[in-house]
C-alpha cells in the first residue's frame, strides 16, 4: 500500500477562501502550502489572517491521517475467512430430504413383521410373525400370522399395539412427521454410530397430539438418515396406560434400510409394565424392481 502524494488545491468563494487538501502532509508539503496561502493572501488582503492559525488547526488532523495510511501500510492483511456451514446442519437438510423419499418400511411392498411382547410381573410372554402389505385402500393389512406363547400377552399387548398402529394410519403423515411443523430441534452433539457418525437432536412436540414423541433424534451424518428416534409419547392412548417409551433403531445394508427394530416400554394400571420388540424386515425396494436389500447388497 503507498502513501497517496500530496496535494492541495485553493477555492475562493464570495464569503470564504478555502482549500482542500489530499494525501499526506509532510513538511516539504507544509512548507509549500504556506507559501501559496502567503501569495493567495495577498491576493485577497482584505481578508484577515494569521499563518500560525492554518497549520495550527490543520497539522493535527493531517498527522492523524498520516498515522493511520502508515499504520494501514505497514500492518500485515488480515486473513479472509470464509462463513462455514456447520457439518451438523448439512446432516439436518439431509435428513429433511430424506423424508421426500417413500418409506421402504410402508411403501416398498411386503414387510416382514415379528413382535415379541411380555408381561415380566406375571412371567407371561408371547409373540407373532407375519407378513404386513398395505393395501389398495392404503390400510395395512397382515397375512400368515402364526402365534406363539401365552394368549394373555396377545390379548393385552399385541392386539392393542396392532390397534394402535390402525389408529395411527388414520392421522395425517403431515401431523405426526418429525419435522419442523411439529417439532422444535435443540443439536445435541455427536455420536459414534457403528463405523459412523450420527448426530443428536433433542425433539420436542409444539402440541400434545397423539402419536408425537419427547426426546432425540439421531442423524447419520452422511446420508441424513434417522438411524435412531428415542423417547416417550408425549399423549397415551388411554387412561389405562401411565407411559410409554419407544426406542427405534434402523440398521443399514449397503446404503439402503434393511432393518428396523422398535422397543417399546409400555406402563400399565391393569397388568403392569408390558414390554414389546417390533422387527421389520422390508423384502422389496421401493421401485418394485424386486431387488433384495438386507444383507445380500445391490445386484
Amino acid at each position: 500500500m503507498k502513501t497517496p502524494a500530496f496535494g492541495y488545491y485553493m477555492h475562493d468563494g464570495p464569503a470564504a477562501f478555502n482549500i482542500e487538501l489530499a494525501g499526506a502532509l509532510a513538511a516539504e508539503g507544509a512548507k509549500k502550502l504556506e507559501q501559496s496561502w502567503r501569495r493567495a493572501s495577498a491576493v485577497v488582503g482584505k481578508r484577515p489572517y494569521r499563518s500560525g492559525s492554518l497549520l495550527r488547526n490543520v497539522l493535527p488532523i493531517i498527522g492523524l491521517l498520516v498515522l493511520l495510511i502508515s499504520a494501514s501500510a505497514s500492518a500485515q492483511p488480515l486473513p479472509i475467512v470464509q462463513p462455514t456451514t456447520p457439518p451438523e446442519s448439512i446432516a439436518f437438510a439431509r435428513y429433511i430430504a430424506w423424508l421426500q423419499a417413500r418409506d421402504p418400511f410402508t411403501e416398498s411392498g411386503p414387510v416382514a413383521l415379528t413382535i415379541v411382547a411380555s408381561l415380566p410381573g406375571l412371567d407371561k410372554q408371547g409373540s407373532l410373525v407375519a407378513m404386513r402389505e398395505v393395501s389398495e385402500s392404503e390400510r395395512e393389512e397382515y397375512g400368515n400370522v402364526v402365534l406363539h406363547g401365552d394368549s394373555m400377552v396377545f390379548e393385552r399387548v399385541i392386539a392393542p399395539y396392532l390397534l394402535a398402529q390402525r389408529q395411527t394410519e388414520d392421522l395425517p403423515l403431515s401431523s405426526v412427521i418429525i419435522t419442523p411443523r411439529n417439532y422444535k430441534f435443540h443439536y445435541a452433539g455427536a455420536v459414534e454410530a457403528g463405523d459412523k457418525i450420527a448426530y443428536i437432536f433433542r425433539i420436542t412436540p409444539k402440541k400434545r397430539h397423539a402419536g408425537l414423541i419427547r426426546g432425540e433424534l439421531w442423524i447419520d451424518q452422511v446420508t441424513g438418515a434417522p438411524v435412531l428416534v428415542t423417547g416417550y409419547l408425549v399423549k397415551t392412548p388411554s387412561t389405562s396406560v401411565r407411559s410409554i417409551h419407544v426406542a427405534s433403531e434402523t440398521t443399514f445394508a449397503d446404503g439402503y434400510p434393511c432393518i428396523r427394530t422398535t422397543h417399546m416400554m409400555i406402563e400399565t394400571r391393569p397388568v403392569g409394565r408390558a414390554e414389546l420388540t417390533i422387527i421389520e424386515l422390508p423384502l422389496r425396494l421401493a421401485d418394485q424392481r424386486a431387488r433384495p436389500i438386507c444383507g445380500q447388497g445391490r445386484p
